[in-house]
């Protein structure tokens, strides 16, 4: 179950990476089709990060010596993170959802005051995750492990704003 919530965790993640990623790219007027597919575009990079994730995972318990060991120790650590990172999805979702209230006031608040800081606290909040979850850790491979996330959780975003950047310089080339 643990491991169930992490990855949908990062599939949230990688929506929002991926509407970071592109808003503000697209001069249309009525952007909705944009932002969505923008989202949807994060949750699809957020799968492959998570496939990759997942083989690399599997690899290791299929050769480790110690695979009971192996998955105690990998599910102590994911149920760790979660103590960091659903507080931290809690909050932007929270303020997500008053972002569909129809005030303009609270959605530049929250957009200002709230999700901008808890954007750029994004990094951290990943780092602080991971090195809460496997700083107790029996094995080494349970860091390992933990740090090559941590490395494609990082990366997602920026993989994502070159792919918008890629995007919207042949949009720009077209017109």
């Amino acid at each position: 179950m643990t491991m169930l919530v992490l990855y949908l965790l990062a599939t949230l993640d990688g929506a929002l990476c991926g509407f970071r990623a592109f808003a503000g790219r697209s001069a249309l007027i009525h952007k909705r089709g944009y932002y969505i597919r923008a989202m949807w575009q994060g949750a699809g990079a957020a799968q492959l990060a998570s496939l990759s994730s997942l083989a690399v995972l599997a690899a290791a318990v299929v050769l480790s010596y110690h695979r009971a060991t192996l998955h105690a120790d990998l599910e102590a650590a994911a149920g760790r993170m979660l103590w960091v990172f659903l507080p931290y999805a809690a909050a932007v979702l929270v303020h997500l959802v008053l972002r569909a209230l129809p005030s303009t006031d609270i959605r530049a608040a929250t957009s200002v005051m709230v999700l901008g800081p808890l954007t750029a606290l994004r990094p951290l909040v990943m780092v602080a995750g991971v090195w809460f979850g496997v700083r107790s850790s029996q094995l080494l491979l349970t860091k390992a492990l933990g740090l090559f996330v941590l490395t494609e959780m990082l990366f997602l975003e920026s993989f994502l704003n070159r792919i918008a950047t890629r995007q919207q310089e042949r949009q720009l080339a077209a017109s």
